[in-house]
Order: C-alpha cells, then sequence, then structure tokens
C-alpha cells in the first residue's frame, strides 16, 4: 500500500512550499559532483561542509536519483541549519520513498515545526508516514489536519491522502466520514478522466477496496481482509463507486449482481437499502428489516427503520427499533436523535429533551443534534434556549457546508 513519490512530485511540492526556483542541475552535473566529492575523499579530503555546498550536492543527487546519497547529504545539511523547512521536506519524501518511515516520521515533524504557511501537506505526509508505521490514531489524527487547510497539491497527492483518510474513519467506526473522504477520492479520479470516468474509477482496487470497506461498515483495513472476504469488499466498492459518481442506472445494475452472490452477507442488504432510501423507501425498509434477520445485532438498520417511522408517523414502531439501536449502542448520538424526535412526535417532551441533550453532549459538532434540540426546546416553551441552538445549528451547518464545497 506504500505509496511512491517520485523526484517530480517532491520538486512540485517545493514549489508550493518554496517560491524559490528549484535547483537545475541535470543528472550529469549531478554525477559530476558526486565523482568530485568522492575523489576528495579518496584523497584524504573531506566532504563539503558548507551549508550551500551541501545543499547543491544534495539537490544534483536528488535530480541524478541517487537517493542514499541524496538523504545522506540532506541529512547533514539540516544538521547545520535546523531550520531549513525545504530540506526537512526532501529528506521526509526521500525517506518516505525509500521505505524508511521512522527518519521519515522525524523528518516531517521537524518540517512542521520549520514551515509556517504551507502546512497542510507536512500534516498528510506525517499522517501517511504513520499509517505505514501502522500508527493509525495518530495516523488519522494528521492526515484530518492535512485536508483541513487544503493541501494545494498534486491531484494524486490528495486522493492518496483522502482514500488513506477513508480508511481509517472506517476502522475507526466513523462510515459517513469515510464515504464522504471516499466519494471525493472518487470524483477527483473521475473528473481526471472525463473519456472514460467509469472505466478509470473501476480499475482504481485500492478505491474500491476503501469503497467496499466502509459502505459494508466492516472496522478494518483492506489490507486485514481475509482472503474469503476480498470478493465481496470489491463487488461492493463498485457499487459504492458508481453512487458516488450518481450513476444510479449502473449502480442498481451492479446492487443485482452483489445480491446475486453475496445476499447471506452481514451489511449487504444494509448497503441496499440505503441506496433504495431516496426513491423506493418502502423497498428500503425491507432490506434493512432482511439485514436485521442475518444481522440481529445490526445497529444502523435499526437506526434507519426508526428514521423511517419518523416519516410515516409511526412513532411507536419506530421508538422500538430506536430502543433496540439504545440497548445495543448506547453512545451513539444519531440514536438518541431518533429517539428524541420520535418521542416528540409521540408529545413526549421531557423524554425528548433528556435524548437530544444527551445527543448534543455525545456529538457537539453534529448539526443534526442542535437541530433536533433546538425544536424540543422550542415545544418546551424554552425559547431562549431554543434560539442558541438554532443558531449553534446554523453555525456548525455552515461550517459543514465550506468543507464539503
Amino acid at each position: 500500500m506504500r505509496e511512491k513519490y517520485s523526484v517530480l512530485i517532491i520538486v512540485l511540492f517545493l514549489t508550493v512550499l518554496d517560491p524559490r526556483p528549484c535547483s537545475s542541475a541535470t543528472p550529469s552535473l549531478a554525477k559530476e559532483a558526486a565523482q568530485s566529492a568522492d575523489q576528495r575523499r579518496s584523497k584524504g579530503g573531506v566532504a563539503p561542509e558548507s551549508f550551500e555546498e551541501l545543499t547543491a550536492h544534495a539537490d544534483a543527487a536528488m535530480s541524478a536519483e541517487q537517493i542514499p546519497e541524496a538523504i545522506r547529504l540532506y541529512g547533514r545539511a539540516v544538521k547545520l541549519r535546523p531550520n531549513w523547512s525545504e530540506g526537512w521536506w526532501n529528506l521526509g519524501t526521500l525517506t518516505f520513498d525509500a521505505g524508511r518511515f521512522d527518519e521519515a516520521r522525524n523528518a516531517f515533524e521537524h518540517f512542521l515545526t520549520t514551515e509556517h504557511e504551507q502546512r497542510g501537506p507536512g500534516f498528510a505526509m506525517l499522517g501517511l508516514t504513520e499509517f505505514q508505521l501502522k500508527q493509525y490514531d495518530r495516523a488519522l489524527a494528521n492526515l484530518e489536519r492535512g485536508l483541513q487547510p487544503g493541501l494545494q497539491s498534486d491531484p494524486a497527492f490528495i486522493r492518496t491522502v483522502l482514500i488513506h483518510d477513508g480508511m481509517l474513519n472506517a476502522r475507526f467506526a466513523k462510515p459517513e466520514i469515510a464515504l464522504k473522504r471516499l466519494t471525493l477520492a472518487t470524483n477527483q479520479i473521475a473528473a481526471a478522466h472525463p473519456e472514460a470516468p467509469n472505466v478509470a474509477v473501476l480499475a482504481d482496487d485500492e478505491l474500491l477496496d476503501a469503497l467496499g470497506v466502509a459502505s459494508l461498515q466492516m472496522q478494518v483495513l483492506p489490507s486485514d481482509l481475509s482472503r474469503e472476504e476480498k470478493p465481496l469488499v470489491r463487488q461492493a466498492g463498485r457499487a459504492q463507486a458508481l453512487i458516488a459518481m450518481q450513476d444510479r442506472v449502473a449502480a442498481a445494475a451492479e446492487f443485482q449482481s452483489l445480491l446475486a452472490e453475496f445476499s447471506s452477507k452481514s451489511g449487504v442488504n444494509y448497503m441496499y437499502g440505503v441506496f433504495l432510501l431516496k426513491e423506493h423507501p418502502s423497498k428500503a425498509a425491507g432490506a434493512f428489516k432482511r439485514e436485521l434477520e442475518i444481522t440481529p445485532s445490526h445497529v444502523p438498520s435499526r437506526i434507519q427503520l426508526a428514521l423511517q417511522s419518523l416519516e410515516t408517523a409511526e412513532y411507536e414502531a419506530g421508538l422500538r427499533y430506536a430502543k433496540e439501536a439504545l440497548a445495543l449502542s448506547p453512545r451513539n448520538f444519531v440514536t438518541r436523535i431518533a429517539c428524541g424526535r420520535l418521542y416528540l412526535g409521540l408529545g413526549k417532551t421531557g423524554l425528548a429533551l433528556k435524548e437530544l441533550r444527551i445527543a448534543v453532549k455525545l456529538a457537539p459538532g453534529s448539526p443534526d443534534a442542535h437541530f433536533a434540540l433546538s425544536r424540543a426546546l422550542a415545544d418546551a416553551g424554552h425559547t431562549t434556549e431554543a434560539a442558541h441552538e438554532r443558531a449553534e445549528f446554523e453555525r456548525l451547518k455552515a461550517l459543514s457546508d465550506a468543507a464539503n464545497r
């Protein structure tokens, strides 16, 4: 799964990190520089020690793809000038490419202490490095920090960050966030191949496997899948990729193939139900109920059935599903929102407020939680507090909309 970053990509990033012209050293000049240094060492001389000499030789070695020599020289240069952000970036990228991830992590950490303007790529590369080191919690935090300010970089690099971020969100039981990230990556690949977007996306196995894991709500990395799970995940990923590209006709056909072979597997009927929600809600309910027959402990299916009951005003039936979900997952804020809204539909405002206050406490950054609480507060006559929650909803909604543009 390791990503390779060529010298071309390194130079591309440097145009973002540093407005100065990149080194114009050519491979032939690099060889001459390296030979000169070797001759001086063989004659009892010493390698160049000044910062300017070291950087010139390091740039030349990198341009000539003499990676071990470039790493050695950049390492010496940053010791002479520890605040040289460009050197730490080069050193980090080269050691990452060479599979020396402990060294790469150290370099990117130093880069982030010296670079104060273009920190997004630094956090992103630190996260990718920690991913390779299996430090998944730290990797996810840094990938998210890298995405927040915007990477302003090579589209292929951005896709890599989005895919790895999606993988980790799925592993940490955040499939909704995972699918948002992976949908962005899908649409980037499609946009890069306007002549045949479906072909390009469906040929990207790494993306398909990440989409499959997230859509089936499996809390694993694609690399940890068993041999038996891989065909199911790949097929689910194909269907989810077509959904991401809003090709519902092709997605429907893909789902028929998926259901024909894997309808008895956990998560498949739930995934199909979500696909049906918008256009065929009654059929969606049937899919969620089939999922519960296959996976009796499936919380998301119960939540979806509870939320559908709000639309049909079948509050008592919906509340049964919501309470079952709550017993299985008491810290799921969406379940609390569903309970609160159903209680409100039954006129039980006090119980609704209790559930929705817990929902806001569990997920203070959720616009939906604040909106539902504002409605319950308004029904209870708590106008001042209701206005406060409504304002918080609008603030968080604006932030969410801006992040998704």
